[in-house]
């Protein structure tokens, strides 16, 4: 039948205060519980890229959803577009070769009362730089300062729809073999 009720959420995969987490039936040394879900715990995710796609997120929000395979098996890591995942994540990607196995770390710290989390690759043994930094964000539009309420917060819309885009476009470029 092609009409799908939900999608197989049996290798997703998030990001959880510098983990990566899976979903978890029983407690062990490694799980974690997070609004009273069992989670297990990893440190990182190897394999190669075989998709990226744009999903429907938490409350009519958009996460991106990275395919990575390994051995014959896919693990779907899920985050946020709005989130520091994200941003992580897609300025590194242009630098990225889709081609090769690479190794997905999440981050996470707290600095002054605000949480900071991120993700960092490693390929061949080597630590992927940002393609956009905030030095250098060449033709990637920056997040735009808003005021709510006295407090500066930013909007990245803009950024985020340039850097789906982005992503989509390499994908396509490469033509990759998958």
């Amino acid at each position: 039948m092609g009409l799908n009720k939900q999608l197989n959420t049996k290798n997703a995969v998030y990001c959880f205060q510098g983990k990566m987490i899976t979903a978890a039936t029983e407690k062990s040394g490694t799980t974690i519980e997070k609004n009273g879900k069992l989670y297990e715990s990893y440190n990182s995710l190897t394999g190669k890229i075989t998709n990226v796609n744009v999903a429907e997120g938490y409350e009519g929000s958009k996460d991106l959803v990275v395919s990575i395979t390994e051995d014959g098996e896919t693990y779907n890591l899920q985050f946020g577009v709005n989130s520091g995942y994200f941003r992580s994540f897609s300025r590194m990607f242009p630098n990225v070769d889709t081609l090769k196995d690479l190794e997905i770390f999440c981050t996470f710290k707290e600095e002054d009362g605000k949480s900071k989390s991120g993700i960092v690759i490693q390929q061949d043994g080597v630590w992927v730089k940002r393609f956009y930094t905030y030095e250098n964000m060449g033709d990637c539009p920056v997040a735009i300062p808003l005021e709510v309420n006295g407090l500066t917060t930013y909007d990245y819309s803009d950024q985020n729809n340039f850097l789906i885009d982005s992503i989509k476009s390499k994908f396509a470029k490469e033509k990759l073999p998958f």
